[in-house]
């Protein structure tokens, strides 16, 4: 299933430069999503790049919230946990294909609407249950990180011991550049 890390935290900083530097943007059928920056009061954006020991895996998860003291709705992470070191430059996927590298370990990447219903993509099992979701991270840094994403993510019904396919949508033209925290 997929982990949703969602980190935030209060802050007080009026830094505008931070505010103005920071962004994550990306359409929902066809409609415009923007969670900007509020570092006056919330962490809301957020960018984590770690070596798991235990798991012997690189973990890189990225995350825009619109408002953190309301994290069911109108979020949206991306989760990437590869063997190897997570790169710049390289189409991260949930489905091989041409020109894209899926993690052996785990990718996810999950919306919350307006509405709370959750919508998700994952690693295929034998049982296809997703569709094909990709990231590409453009700027690794110690302060930051910046990329494009796009995807198919699924609701379903897991209740009742099956999977119902209660709606999809299309996510596309995804930006972001994040604190690293």
């Amino acid at each position: 299933m997929l982990n949703l890390f969602i980190a935030g935290c209060s802050k007080e900083d009026d830094n505008t430069n931070l505010k103005s530097e920071y962004y994550f943007r990306f359409k929902v059928d066809g409609n415009q999503v923007e969670y900007p920056f509020t570092p006056e009061t919330q962490i809301n954006l957020t960018g984590l790049l770690d070596y798991d020991e235990r798991m012997q895996t690189y973990v890189m998860n990225v995350g825009g919230i619109e408002n953190i003291f309301e994290s069911m709705t109108n979020t949206l992470t991306i989760f990437v946990s590869d063997t190897q070191e997570i790169l710049t430059g390289i189409n991260y996927s949930n489905i091989s294909g041409s020109s894209v590298t899926v993690p052996y370990f785990s990718f996810g990447m999950g919306y919350y609407d307006s509405e709370g219903n959750l919508y998700i993509t994952g690693l295929n099992t034998v049982t296809e249950l997703y569709e094909t979701a990709i990231v590409n991270f453009f700027e690794i840094t110690d302060t930051h990180i910046s990329g494009t994403f796009s995807g198919t993510l699924i609701w379903y019904d897991f209740n009742g011991g099956t999977n119902v396919l209660v709606d999809s949508v299309v996510v596309s033209e995804g930006k972001f550049k994040v604190p690293r925290y």
